[in-house]
């Protein structure tokens, strides 16, 4: 289990559930409800398919190209 702080869940806005229902998070993979102990994932097996997209480099933040730096030569 994580030690990241555990924030309540807010309810839903005005012309949603009823008052005092809290909407559960889904698990971005599957849709399941969210584990408190492997949140925002539903479970270990979800939340190790994430990482290993994050690892095979299926998620990229876009950006400029970067240009290859030459090397230099020390005569």
């Amino acid at each position: 289990m994580s030690a990241r702080s555990r924030e309540p869940l807010a309810s839903a806005p005005a012309g949603g559930p009823a008052k005092g229902t809290v909407k559960r998070p889904k698990c971005p993979l599957c849709g399941k409800p969210a584990s408190t102990d492997y949140r925002p994932f539903c479970g270990k097996r979800c939340a190790d398919l994430d990482l290993g997209r994050w690892l095979k480099g299926a998620y990229a933040v876009p950006g400029e190209p970067v240009e290859a730096v030459p090397d230099t030569e020390e005569d």
